[in-house]
């Protein structure tokens, strides 16, 4: 894993005025083949944020981040987060078999 100062040197750390004074933000720049947005000039700020709810929804689906959180950075209510999880195939209860299977032999179920 980059250390913080190492990421800097590839992307932009910033302060976020609308975040807590100690949260940060990371701006990285992604190059895209133009044919894959359609070869007309794409609407930039869309762009970002589809890439953005991508990558929350990764971090989702990779245990980094839970639910709730995913909605919290998304900027979006928990349900509505959870029906775009749905849409991408990332379940929003990932509970073990097993140990679904054990906590109800503990309950006597």
């Amino acid at each position: 894993m980059k250390a913080e100062s190492d990421i800097a040197d590839s992307a932009f750390v910033s302060y976020n005025a609308g975040m807590s004074a100690t949260a940060k933000t990371l701006t990285v720049r992604v190059d895209l083949p133009w044919s894959v947005v359609g070869g007309t000039e794409p609407d930039l700020g869309e762009l970002g944020d589809q890439l953005r709810l991508l990558w929350i929804i990764e971090q989702v689906r990779l245990h980094r981040v839970g639910v709730g959180k995913g909605a919290e950075l998304a900027g979006m209510a928990p349900a509505a987060f959870m029906r775009v999880l749905g849409a991408h195939g990332v379940p929003v209860i990932d509970y073990p078999a097993a140990e679904l299977e054990h906590e109800l032999s503990q309950l006597g179920a």
